[in-house]
């Protein structure tokens, strides 16, 4: 009658209806079944263990053993989901090695209330710790690239404003021939396709690499 009984305990948890039965014998042999039903009068009241479907899961692998509903619903309540998933799929793996456990439910209680998880290693334990040490690094050094970028941002935007100012407060004659001059040095000293880039006004600060060079170029005709 297994079978049924596991029926009967999803049945009665999980739906509006209960149902019980007696063994009808005819002898030592049962010959049929009667069955009871009725309304479940816990149909319409919230229950967090039947509502979720992950603790409930876990509460019917614990009855699925033998356990009776109550205590394992006791249990689930009780302790972490995980300590329960770790006890009902090592009990699976024993059995299915065909390991000798005669009471499955006594076997599922004990481990769940003494945690028989295995417990880590001094050796795992200086592992994991160095595995966090470099996740650490790993962000500090992420943090630093962050904030060295934002330096940078911020040190562009000073250079840019400086160097606009300069060539902004020349007169027109003198900023032209500052234009010509610089031409000639960028053509002396970067590729064409880069010196092309510059074309007066605003260009003596907007990329990079010509930037970099009207700095050094102002700081020797200055």
């Amino acid at each position: 009658m297994r079978v049924v009984d596991m029926a009967r305990r999803e049945i009665n948890a999980k739906t509006d209806i209960t149902f019980d039965y007696e063994e009808i014998k005819e002898g030592r042999k049962v010959a049929a079944l009667r069955f009871r039903i009725a309304k479940n009068p816990r149909a319409g009241i919230p229950d967090p263990l039947r509502d979720d479907p992950h603790l409930a899961r876990l509460i019917t692998r614990l009855t699925a053993h033998g356990m009776a509903e109550d205590a394992a619903r006791a249990i689930v309540q009780a302790h972490e989901p995980e300590l329960v998933e770790w006890a009902t799929s090592t009990l699976a793996h024993k059995l299915k090695a065909k390991e000798k456990i005669e009471n499955p439910a006594g076997w599922l209680r004990k481990a769940i209330e003494e945690d028989w998880r295995p417990q880590p290693t001094l050796f795992s334990q200086e592992q994991a710790q160095a595995r966090e040490n470099e996740r650490q690094a790993e962000r500090e050094r992420l943090d630093h690239d962050v904030k060295t970028a934002e330096g940078r941002k911020v040190d562009a935007a000073r250079e840019k404003a400086a160097i606009m100012e300069f060539i902004d407060g020349l007169p027109e004659g003198e900023r032209e021939a500052l234009e010509q001059g610089f031409r000639k040095y960028l053509a002396e000293t970067v590729p064409a396709i880069i010196a092309k880039r510059f074309t007066g006004g605003k260009t003596w600060s907007v990329d990079p690499v010509i930037r970099a060079k009207s700095i050094i170029y102002l700081q020797i005709i200055v």
